[in-house]
């Protein structure tokens, strides 16, 4: 873990060179790097930092390698990635990088299908992520969510899979999060702690300043979750896993001593939501159906706007 330095990218540097990434990227001719754009514009604590952004691709490119970097259309068909890249300013920050964009909405992709913890699980991934890229580095913000405790490197890959109305498949969402780790190789993520979300998440919580970017794996452990608790995170690699149980997860603090206790509060709509998140079917009625206006009627919302 270590402290945002205005922007000068000296720690973050020192970070990658500890995990073994600017090793990797030196030996990498393309690499993937996937922000949280789960809003069409910059919010802190919700979305991923610009300038970290920045800072990140800056340090990639400089190992030589070609860098991708990306986003899906919004999860509720709300909105588009390009309006996502416009509201963060991300062709500026490629031009300044080196990097490219990629709408991985109009990527060309398909479906991959493999076995997850004994279950058939099937995810469209864009063909760039799953067959050309060595690997991909997640690139989230350290926040709470109402449906999946936390939203971390592992769950913002969730934003690789190219399908508009992705809130349709959360019942499967903790395998489908594993075969998608393993097929874009995402071996390494670093949280943009700069503004944490607290109290509710992804989007509505409390924004706290943080001033910290951090190495994936400890974060929940460091927000005050317990991990071996949250299924998504319990279905990482093997090799992960084998590494947590022999202590060998490497960090530059003592993680119990940072004590940062974010908190989960649910809400009457949350509660009702977790009946859709485990069920496609019930997903399938609320968020697309003739059903949906009533619903949100019923519970005083509006359903999100859809992509045409």
């Amino acid at each position: 873990m270590g402290n945002f330095l205005d922007g000068k990218p000296q720690k973050l540097r020192s970070a990658f060179d500890f995990a073994g990434l600017s090793d990797a990227a030196a030996r990498a001719s393309k690499l993937f790097v996937k922000p949280n754009f789960t809003f069409p514009r910059h919010i802190d604590g919700v979305t991923t930092s610009p300038a970290f952004l920045r800072d990140v691709l800056s340090i990639l490119s400089d190992s030589g390698a070609e860098i991708f970097v990306g986003e899906s259309n919004g999860g509720y068909g709300s909105f588009l990635a390009a309006e996502a890249f416009a509201g963060h300013g991300l062709s500026q920050i490629c031009r300044e990088t080196r990097a490219t964009a990629v709408d991985l909405s109009r990527a060309e992709s398909r479906v991959y299908e493999r076995n997850v913890a004994g279950r058939h699980t099937s995810v469209r991934l864009p063909r760039l992520l799953a067959e050309e890229v060595d690997f991909t580095v997640s690139v989230p913000v350290l926040k709470v969510h109402a449906m999946t405790t936390v939203s971390l490197s592992v769950k913002n890959l969730w934003g690789c899979c190219p399908v508009d109305l992705r809130l349709l498949q959360h019942a499967q969402l903790p395998r489908k999060l594993r075969l998608i780790a393993d097929l874009v190789k995402a071996k390494y993520g670093i949280v943009d702690g700069l503004y944490g979300l607290d109290g509710h998440g992804p989007m509505e919580g409390k924004s706290r300043y943080l001033g910290k970017f951090i190495l994936d794996w400890a974060a929940a452990k460091m927000m005050g979750f317990e991990p071996r608790t949250i299924e998504h995170l319990r279905l990482i690699s093997p090799e992960v896993r084998a590494k947590i149980r022999a202590g060998k997860i490497e960090s530059n603090i003592e993680i119990p001593s940072v004590g940062w206790n974010f908190q989960l509060g649910l809400n009457i709509i949350d509660v009702l939501s977790l009946a859709a998140f485990h069920s496609d079917m019930v997903a399938k009625i609320v968020f697309d159906s003739p059903l949906t206006r009533p619903i949100y009627a019923a519970v005083g919302r509006q359903p999100r706007r859809r992509l045409s």
